[in-house]
């Protein structure tokens, strides 16, 4: 088992196909459909922190 905690989110069909389309990129073409959602998570964090600190600056 990992330590990772399991979470069900519900999402638009629009979005779900958005991300299956990911698939088709070399990429992320192995990667399962949760790795997808963690990548696509921390990458929207990352971001997120990166207009904070540009807002405080």
């Amino acid at each position: 088992m990992t330590n990772m905690k399991r979470t069900t989110v519900s999402l638009p069909d629009e979005l779900t196909q958005r991300i299956f389309a990911l698939r088709k990129d070399d990429r992320f073409v192995r990667c399962s459909y949760s790795e997808l959602i963690r990548q696509l998570t921390e990458k929207g964090l990352s971001m997120l922190d990166a207009e904070r600190n540009q807002d405080s600056a």
